[in-house]
């Protein structure tokens, strides 16, 4: 028996017929016994686990427990501080000693250095991320104890921007309807504690049991007073609408809504 291997992998042979039945059926088996091994590997379980595209979106980022998120530093009265928010949530303040003079377990959007009772100092504010805008903690300097102090009830007054006098101030915050009912407060800060002396409650949503109008308010022994009472249409004369009518109306008028004279 003679067998040449063509370069095409074709065997070329001369054998005889009984030698030629037995060499096919030996061929046809181990086809057979290839094509079961594969089809056995083909229904086995996959070693590899696959991970669908939503799965993948919602497999949460691995980041260190002391990393470092943002931070802000700032010389105050020759003094370095530094304002941290680390992962966990918690944001800190260190002095230029290594020493934490505050901390909470609250996450901070931003943090800014900024004089906000323009006593010369840098205080420190930290805002919140919220469904009222504008929440945010006040830190003010202490001289006399080179450190902050935290102002009390500070995140009632949302967007808080001080006026003239250096210790009289007013929020701002939406209070429903799609920001067409609206409230600003006067307020005060003494001994680190916010002090509530005003308000201006604006309602344009034709609300079945408040006629719209801007309602001027004075705080009395914790009570709202109304005192005044104005068209809702007075916001439309000014060129800031009814954030420039704010602005001015507590201006003007801060001094008639402090009793004890700060």
């Amino acid at each position: 028996m003679t067998i040449k291997s063509s370069i095409f992998g074709k065997l070329e042979t001369q054998i005889p017929i009984q030698a030629r039945t037995a060499f096919t059926s030996i061929i046809l088996l181990l086809i057979l016994l290839n094509s079961a091994c594969i089809e056995r590997k083909n229904n086995e379980p996959s070693k590899t686990k696959m991970v669908s595209k939503e799965q993948k979106e919602n497999i949460p980022i691995r980041i260190k427990q002391d990393t470092i998120l943002n931070s802000v530093g700032a010389y105050v009265n020759k003094h370095l501080f530094t304002a941290y928010c680390k992962t966990g949530y918690n944001t800190f303040v260190m002095n230029d000693k290594g020493d934490t003079v505050y901390r909470d377990s609250t996450y901070s959007s931003e943090i800014k250095f900024i004089d906000f009772n323009n006593d010369g100092y840098q205080d420190i504010l930290i805002d919140y991320l919220t469904n009222v805008p504008g929440i945010q903690d006040l830190l003010l300097y202490d001289k006399q104890k080179n450190t902050f102090q935290m102002v009390v009830n500070f995140q009632d007054f949302p967007n808080s921007i001080r006026i003239r006098n250096p210790n009289y101030y007013y929020s701002y915050h939406r209070s429903g309807c799609a920001d067409m009912n609206w409230d600003s407060d006067l307020f005060y800060i003494k001994n680190y504690t916010a002090v509530k002396i005003g308000n201006i409650s604006g309602n344009q949503c034709h609300d079945i049991n408040i006629k719209d109008g801007i309602y001027i308010n004075k705080i009395l022994k914790g009570k709202e007073i109304q005192i005044q009472k104005l068209s809702i249409n007075m916001i439309e004369k000014y060129r800031d609408y009814k954030w420039g009518f704010i602005a001015q109306y507590w201006k003007e008028n801060y001094q008639n809504f402090d009793n004890v004279g700060h």
